[in-house]
């Protein structure tokens, strides 16, 4: 990997993980099992998964902030003000991560291998799950910052479980799920994304894995058969864009679009989730589209001409009932107008 395909693939990685926290979060009400997610990202050069040269190092830190210690690359607009990016922690909830405080410098790290063990890499997870578990019990997240502040951190509620995919992976065209608790996104996908809301449809694809279990396991048990979507059933229960919420729950009873897999309620599930959050709802075919045109491979993920089809009708009629909402606006501003505009002037006092 050249320099410049380095840099893309680590500010890639940052990205998708701080859009996997904000799909978790919108996709709350949606999730079987729930917990608290704090507003940052830690990265380390310890939890890239593979050895870096000296110059790679160099990268790694001008493009995405990393090196040795674990630095906050990403902070939600909720995260305390004193939480900037590039500061250190060396704990959270007194737990220490691993190798903090025991810096060892970039060219040890990189003459030691000291990269991020397995054993490691449980270590850091275990930090986080028990941190966000705890949050939810009620305790504050406070993260211990290497210049000796204490930062407690606000949380917010959304899906258990992670979507994750890792820049360096082995096997770039792997899409793999262990049943709702993790989801590992192909990172062919997520280098090829070529906005935020294409990053988020990918998370938002690997959360429906995670949202409803019992929902999957219905529809793999009738795998084959014609199956329904209800388009807008998703907007509504996340009580994401009011307006159109409540224009959903209005509307009259459609019928269903047809799926046929798991897969193709993901790629829907995947359609409203970032039409919710403000963002494309075709973000995921034109996403698969591109990956087509230059051969590459994502599994799963990527979808095929039927799938396509089916993603682009659903977005023409997520679009429709969009623009219903902003009719139902502009009629009630226009009418709001006229009512000011027929009240009388107060009378003058001479």
């Amino acid at each position: 990997m050249d320099r410049a395909g380095l840099q893309h693939a680590l500010t890639q990685e940052v990205k998708f993980r701080a859009a996997a926290i904000q799909v978790a979060w919108m996709a709350e009400t949606l999730c079987e099992v729930t917990t608290e997610i704090e507003p940052f990202v830690l990265m380390s050069v310890r939890a890239l998964g593979r050895r870096l040269s000296t110059a790679d190092l160099e990268v790694a830190r001008d493009a995405a902030g990393i090196d040795d210690e674990w630095r906050v690359v990403w902070a939600d607009e909720g995260a305390p003000d004193d939480l900037k990016l590039g500061d250190v922690v060396n704990a959270v909830n007194d737990r220490s991560l691993p190798g903090a405080g025991a810096r060892s410098g970039m060219g040890l790290v990189v003459q030691a291998g000291t990269l991020m063990t397995p054993g490691e890499q449980l270590e850091f997870l275990d930090v986080i799950v028990k941190a966000r578990a705890e949050a939810k019990a009620g305790k504050p997240m406070v993260l211990s910052m290497a210049d000796g502040r204490k930062i407690t951190v606000t949380t917010q509620t959304g899906c258990a479980g992670s979507v994750y995919a890792s820049a360096f992976d082995l096997e770039p065209n792997t899409f793999a799920r262990k049943a709702g608790q993790e989801v590992h996104i192909p990172v062919n996908a997520v280098l090829a994304a070529a906005n935020a809301d294409e990053l988020a449809w990918l998370a938002a694809f690997g959360t429906y894995f995670l949202a409803s279990q019992a929902t999957i396991a219905r529809i793999q048990q009738r795998d084959g058969r014609d199956l329904g979507f209800n388009v807008g059933g998703v907007l509504a229960r996340t009580g994401s864009g009011a307006a159109l919420a409540k224009l959903v729950k209005d509307m009259p009873a459609e019928r269903p679009l047809s799926v046929l897999s798991v897969v193709g309620h993901a790629d829907l599930f995947a359609n409203e989730l970032v039409t919710a959050m403000g963002g494309d709802t075709a973000a995921g075919v034109h996403l698969s589209e591109r990956m087509i045109s230059r051969n590459l491979k994502a599994e799963t993920v990527l979808m095929d001409v039927a799938r396509q089809a089916n993603a682009k009708k659903h977005a023409r009629r997520i679009g429709a009932l969009k623009a219903a909402m902003n009719e139902r606006e502009r009629l009630a501003n226009s009418q709001s107008g006229d009512a000011t505009s027929t009240e009388q002037p107060a009378e003058r006092k001479p």
